[in-house]
């Protein structure tokens, strides 16, 4: 039963790196969305799917071997997209330390807000509301 609830929490992670995907493409592309605020938006809506999920899926509080699967899975693949993006622009047109944090800016609200999304307090809420 563990293993099972173990596979889900995952397939959480992988369903809100292509939840990444198909909002960035909705709101940047086809609504013409740009900034960092855009960014803020859809990192809080996606890091609130991924607490209600594991909610729903574990039936109560995350551990935190499973806070930190979900958070290394969404994390570190974004966190791979990104350094890909960085290096690309910076072999194409030269990257500087505002570009580097223009980056970040970008990236950094996704684990950050589902880190907190996670967390003990906001996830009993989740809880709660899940049944």
């Amino acid at each position: 039963m563990e293993d099972l609830k173990r596979s889900r929490v995952t397939i959480v992670a992988v369903s809100a790196v292509v939840l990444f995907f198909l909002t960035n493409y909705l709101a940047r592309f086809l609504f013409g969305l740009t900034g960092v605020v855009v960014s803020v938006v859809i990192a809080a809506l996606i890091a609130a799917y991924i607490g209600w999920s594991v909610a729903r899926v574990l039936k109560r509080v995350p551990t935190s071997e499973e806070r930190g699967r979900v958070l290394w899975a969404y994390g570190g693949f974004l966190g791979a997209l990104f350094v890909a993006w960085g290096a690309y622009v910076g072999l194409s047109a030269g990257l500087d330390s505002s570009g580097v944090l223009f980056l970040l800016s970008h990236y950094l609200p996704y684990p950050a807000l589902a880190h907190l999304m996670l967390s003990d307090r906001v996830a009993a809420r989740f809880v709660g509301k899940a049944g």
